[in-house]
């Protein structure tokens, strides 16, 4: 059963200037679902909505940010929900934390750089627990950091004390001290060595064996995804282009563009020159008409600048939006 259902989701950045108003169209009609216990991740290129969409489906929604239609619905056995119709921030601040937890993009700008990190799990802790007592404090710190492999001492740490992967790996901790239902991840390897990253996987890994979460993982390596993620689903220009299990993606990708991504990625011992869509990807407030992938399509048809392809299944589990899959449904 999904935990977490997405239903034709628009999510749009709306600025208004001398009196004319602009749509960023983030994203634009996204419809998923997330089944518990897995790893789900989404990929595409810098700017395609990927950040966006995490924060529209944890409710993080601020102006200029603004949710035009769909539903976003979480389903925790002892509870179901539909995070937009929370309308105060105090109703949405109940989940987060407990329910659902994000593992932001770049530590510096989740941890304070003039506190200790000890402050930062004493402000999870007591705006979601209450005002606790030293000695359970501690107890539910040091549990969860030896769970993790963490070593007490960097409690007491300022961040820039801290390495960069150390620095990620306190706020993994963060995010899953409270062991929420589901975990969002929005590239949280991103600036790190290879070596770091292998390290933040595995413990990403970890915690999800061990709490036995929910995880959705945003980010545009497809490295990452392919050692980490049970389902995987590209996005492109704020529409969800592929939906399928990470083996049948990586092994039967049917969508151009999804072909295009697999056959940029650098191999072992393969010395050729590697090929990408030709082009950019065109800015999110005047979007192509039909696919939006058209104008950079090797496998485009006169059909495709003007009609706009639905996502269908065309295996089962295996969602594609473009016209050429029309005889597979």
């Amino acid at each position: 059963m999904p935990i977490l259902d997405i239903r034709g989701l628009k999510a749009y950045y709306i600025t208004r200037k001398y009196g004319h108003a602009s749509r960023v169209r983030a994203v634009d009609g996204v419809s998923f679902q997330v089944k518990k216990d897995e790893i789900y991740g989404i990929a595409g290129e810098s700017g395609c909505g990927k950040s966006t969409l995490l924060k529209a489906v944890s409710g993080l929604i601020k102006p200029p940010l603004q949710v035009l239609e769909g539903e976003v619905v979480y389903d925790f056995e002892d509870q179901k929900l539909s995070i937009l119709s929370l309308r105060e921030d105090r109703q949405r601040r109940r989940i987060r934390g407990v329910r659902i937890s994000l593992i932001p993009q770049g530590s510096m700008s989740v941890l304070n750089p003039v506190r200790r990190i000890r402050e930062s799990f004493r402000d999870i802790i007591d705006a979601h627990l209450g005002t606790v007592d030293e000695a359970r404090f501690n107890d539910i710190v040091r549990t969860h950091l030896d769970a993790l492999g963490l070593d007490w001492s960097v409690m007491h740490a300022f961040p820039h004390q801290l390495s960069g992967g150390m620095r990620q790996r306190i706020t993994i901790a963060l995010a899953t001290i409270l062991k929420p239902d589901i975990v969002f991840a929005d590239e949280p390897t991103t600036a790190l060595d290879v070596v770091v990253q292998r390290g933040v996987i595995q413990l990403i890994k970890k915690i999800k064996r061990e709490q036995m979460n929910t995880v959705i993982m945003v980010t545009h390596d497809l490295a990452v995804h392919a050692n980490l993620c049970d389902r995987l689903a590209i996005m492109y220009a704020g529409k969800m282009v592929e939906e399928a299990d990470v083996d049948a993606l990586f092994s039967n990708p049917r969508h151009p563009y999804t072909i295009v991504l697999l056959k940029s990625l650098p191999r072992l011992g393969d010395r050729s020159v590697r090929t990408s869509a030709p082009g950019a990807p065109p800015s999110l407030v005047n979007v192509p008409s039909g696919c939006r992938f058209h104008p950079r399509c090797p496998e485009a048809m006169e059909r495709c600048r003007s009609e706009d392809p639905e996502l269908v299944e065309v295996e089962k589990g295996h969602r594609v939006a473009c016209l050429l899959e029309e005889g597979s449904r």
